[in-house]
């Protein structure tokens, strides 16, 4: 019995196969079109070094569709430097925009593995090396499109006069998650940080970070918004006490925390009181970012 599809997609990158997932997962029949050499989408990465700048709704996306790089391949860009000519310069900081990351500079290989290993299982799609019938076709193809060809759909190209050449570098000095831009005399430099949060920085650690606790006695808001990158990156648990010798104290410093927390997409959970009676006044706060499971412990964001 010939299989029937609800949806034909003719084009197996990114945009492809990410409508692809969404669809399935409404439980629509997909046909993918993906010729041969581009069903697998196993790329290595030698000699690929596309990157894209992507926001915060596509890494939401992403994650919903269980895709998102690993934190080396995914790296969050909390400030942009942009010089100009004649001294002119402006820039640009997440955390003061309320913001996890100005963008995330995603490694187009790993992102292109990611997405081809969740449809090679995913039931609901199959591959084939040639369009089918279906109730409705979309096409994502890019430059070389067949179906542009086939339509006899005519199109006409617009050179600039500019010539790029991107390249990947090692360097000295850690990135700090900084993108820079340079502007003189018509001609365009860019640096755009990649590899990770931790890239070129001395401290290393052995694996992901899944919880980060922090007592600090009283630099805890500090410490948060050092811990952007990490926040940003790795998105780890936060279990965070603060303390005062007033209740209003100990009130304010909570209420700076979580603003922080909040601005990385964090929700925040106040713990009950570990030390009733106490003359000092302390608050624990368990922090979570979105989309992972929350507890019946606490007041949630009190």
């Amino acid at each position: 019995m010939a299989n029937t599809y609800d949806i034909c997609i003719r084009g197996a990158g990114i945009v492809g196969r990410a409508l692809a997932l969404l669809l399935a997962r409404e439980k629509l029949r997909v046909a993918l079109v993906a010729p041969a050499g581009v069903a697998s989408g196993s790329a290595t990465g030698h000699g690929d070094v596309r990157a894209y700048a992507l926001n915060v709704a596509s890494r939401r996306l992403l994650e919903s569709l269980r895709c998102w790089p690993p934190e080396r391949s995914a790296t969050p860009v909390l400030r942009m430097a942009v010089q100009g000519d004649d001294g002119g310069a402006v820039s640009f900081d997440a955390l003061a925009q309320g913001s996890p990351a100005l963008t995330w500079i995603v490694d187009v290989p790993a992102l292109e593995g990611q997405l081809a290993d969740a449809v090679r299982f995913q039931p609901q799609i199959d591959l084939v090396d040639v369009p089918v019938d279906a109730a409705l076709t979309v096409v994502c193809e890019g430059k070389a499109s067949r179906t542009r060809s086939e339509f006899g759909v005519e199109f006409n190209a617009r050179p600039y006069p500019q010539t790029a050449v991107a390249t990947r570098l090692t360097t000295e000095k850690p990135h700090e998650q900084t993108a820079w831009q340079w502007f003189s005399k018509g001609e365009i430099l860019a640096f755009l940080p990649l590899d990770g949060w931790l890239a070129g920085h001395a401290a290393r650690l052995p694996g992901p970070v899944r919880l980060l606790k922090v007592d600090v006695e009283g630099a805890e808001p500090a410490v948060l918004r050092g811990a952007a990158g990490l926040l940003a990156g790795a998105r780890p648990l936060v279990l965070l006490e603060v303390d005062a010798a007033t209740a209003a104290g100990a009130e304010a410093k909570f209420a700076d925390c979580r603003r922080i927390l909040a601005a990385h997409g964090y929700g925040v959970e106040r713990l009950p009181a570990a030390y009733p009676g106490l003359a000092w006044h302390v608050i624990h706060l368990l922090a979570r970012p979105a989309g992972f499971p929350s507890t019946a412990t606490g007041a949630a964001g009190a």
